[in-house]
């Protein structure tokens, strides 16, 4: 018991000694008070302990147009440091002390100050940064990275407020790279790490404003939602997609110091339980014997072959449409074999439908006001009064969902489907599954999946069978036919073989142009090759294009927001008068922040 004890003593001290650093930052406080153009003002308070090393740093970079200006730093006494031009990383400690500058690095700025003097000190650096706010083609919104030091910090807080108060009914708002909170706090968006923030962590901030806030010339040729699927497009999937991950996959997604708490905490755990649990060691000897004998046994693996396909550069060009023409098989495989991401493939899916019906005449769209027909301000609705069926039960669902959303007069707004899609979000869910699952019976009745079984022994020898089932080759075939489809599409217009298709065929590209979320870029490249393209299909394609787009992008806001505030009222995310969503990954492609800390 002795030597137990010794040993997991000396295994504490060894963690604790490995994590102390010459330096530490206890805390860092940021303000961030944003102007009615759409500039901010920050202030940052850092709290530390410094016994080595010249410098403090605080760099940004991939800022675009924004640009950072008066640049102040202070400390504990008030003595405001003298402000350089530029900064030399070279110079010594006294050279340094009590001055701060702008170091110019590649793609950025490093703002630098000399740390004067050893021990204990707080630091109150103020900077501006102008075009803080973005004007999007349909919104306003931040995108930004805060903080990713290359050092831990004891606790960080993040306010964000302007002379509008920050609320849920103007902003909806997401959080990247840590573990804590964010949350709308009396008219200010407060994130927090809750604790300490590793080295390894970030805080990404992602604002969408509903509307016009700020009076700002900061313009973007990019939609809200591209900078959306930016950001999520590298959450991990256990935190994101709707695919189930089991335990082995989200402990490899881990990063190596979760990894070792995790390991730790059960050792540790073990450890207890034998020592101060009889009962529990029972227990627990319990729970592995039925473990090893059935919990295996009711396991059923997704598809035994991965999802590796050739490398795009190495797919051919193909000319014909995949999967015979069938759009949720190309749905089924595309997600499968990670054509492109999930939820661009999901808009994607729902657009290719919307515009297949505007295309066999199913459905109509009508203006909402007299006198103005502008799809970019949304006024149009799909009139659904005409459409007495759909091609198979997958549509239908879709069908009823739709005119459910858009009420008794059959005419569905955009508002109105993002609105329902907020209420109803575990529908859209469920309405994606059932196509997995309908297709995955057809493609195993067709021979084209493959159910195998297999005997497994338990922990005392208990057998029984374990099923698993195994994509075809054909599927994987497929899978690079939608690569290829998707290239050949992209570089039609650059082909010098180009060969004329006929005004039907074209249409039939682009409704799977929209399931492979390129619809616009391939409508643009038809009508520079065919200038008359719109005018002999059957249907009017840019509007139907447009709208088919703008509905699934819709019906995924107002699913992201259902979903939030599910989580918020749940307790996924502190309840502070209204919350965001966090993720522990994803956020990576914002500008900002790019390290830190004391050298």
């Amino acid at each position: 018991m002795k030597k137990l004890n010794l040993l997991f003593s000396i295994f504490v001290s060894f963690l604790f000694i490995v994590n102390v650093k010459a330096n530490s930052i206890n805390s860092i406080d940021m303000d961030v008070y944003i102007d009615e153009n759409g500039n901010a003002k920050i202030t940052e308070i850092w709290e530390a302990n410094l016994t080595q090393g010249t410098e403090g740093y605080r760099p940004f970079s991939n800022m675009e147009n924004k640009v950072i200006s008066n640049f102040i730093v202070s400390d504990e006494s008030g003595r405001v440091y003298e402000t350089l031009n530029t900064w030399n990383v070279n110079k010594s400690f006294s050279e340094k002390a009590y001055k701060c500058g702008y170091n110019k690095v590649y793609n950025g700025v490093e703002l630098c100050f000399g740390i004067s003097k050893y021990g204990n000190k707080t630091y109150t650096l103020k900077y501006d940064i102008s075009n803080f706010v973005t004007q999007y083609t349909d919104t306003q919104g931040i995108y930004f990275k805060f903080i990713n030091f290359d050092q831990n910090i004891g606790n960080v807080k993040i306010k964000v407020h302007s002379n509008t108060p920050l609320t849920l009914d103007n902003s909806k708002i997401w959080a990247f790279g840590y573990e804590g909170t964010d949350i709308f706090e009396e008219g200010n968006i407060v994130m927090s790490s809750n604790g300490s923030l590793n080295s390894s962590e970030y805080m990404t901030l992602l604002v969408r404003f509903e509307s016009n806030i700020f009076k700002t010339d900061n313009l973007s040729d990019k939609s809200f939602d591209d900078i959306y699927d930016e950001a999520f497009n590298d959450v991990n999937k256990e935190e994101y997609h709707d695919d189930d991950v089991d335990n082995w996959e989200g402990f490899k997604n881990k990063t190596l110091s979760e990894k070792i708490s995790t390991v730790v905490f059960g050792i540790i755990t073990f450890i207890f339980s034998l020592i101060f649990s009889p009962f529990g060691f029972i227990a627990l000897i319990i729970f592995i014997i039925k473990k090893g004998n059935y919990s295996s046994f009711n396991q059923t693996y997704k598809y035994e072959n991965g999802k590796n396909l050739l490398n795009e550069k190495d797919i051919m060009y193909y000319r014909e449409i995949p999967c015979n023409k069938d759009l949720e098989t190309a749905y089924f495989v595309s997600k499968n074999y990670n054509v492109i991401n999930l939820k661009s493939l999901k808009k994607g899916l729902m657009g290719a439908i919307i515009l297949k019906w505007i295309k066999n005449k199913y459905i109509t769209v009508v203006p909402t006001k007299k006198g103005l027909f502008s799809i970019k301000d949304n006024n149009y609705a799909l009139d659904f009064n005409n459409m007495t069926h759909a091609d198979n039960e997958i549509e239908t669902e879709l069908y009823n969902m739709m005119v459910s959303a858009a009420g008794f007069n059959k005419l569905l707004e955009p508002k109105e489907l993002e609105r329902w899609s907020k209420n109803h979000y575990t529908k859209i869910d469920n309405w994606y599954s059932s196509i997995l699952t309908k297709k995955e019976k057809e493609l195993i009745n067709n021979s084209l999946i493959i159910e195998k079984e297999w005997e497994v022994k338990g922990l005392f020898g208990n057998t029984k069978n374990k099923k698993f089932k195994t994509l075809t080759s054909k599927l994987k075939t497929e899978a690079e036919h939608l690569v290829g489809f998707k290239k050949f599409l992209l570089d039609f217009s650059i082909m010098p073989e180009r060969e004329y298709k006929e005004v039907a065929v074209w249409e039939e590209y682009l409704i799977f142009a929209n399931l492979l979320g390129i619809a616009d870029k391939v409508n643009e490249q038809f009508s520079k090759i065919y200038p008359n393209f719109n005018k002999e299909a059957s249907f009017d394609v840019d509007m139907g294009t447009i709208v088919a787009m703008n509905l699934a992008t819709d019906t995924f806001r107002g699913y992201d927001r259902g979903v939030a505030a599910a989580r918020d009222y749940s307790g996924g995310s502190s309840w502070s008068g209204g919350g965001g969503s966090s993720f522990s990954s994803g956020g990576s492609s914002s500008g900002g922040s790019s390290g830190g800390g004391f050298r």
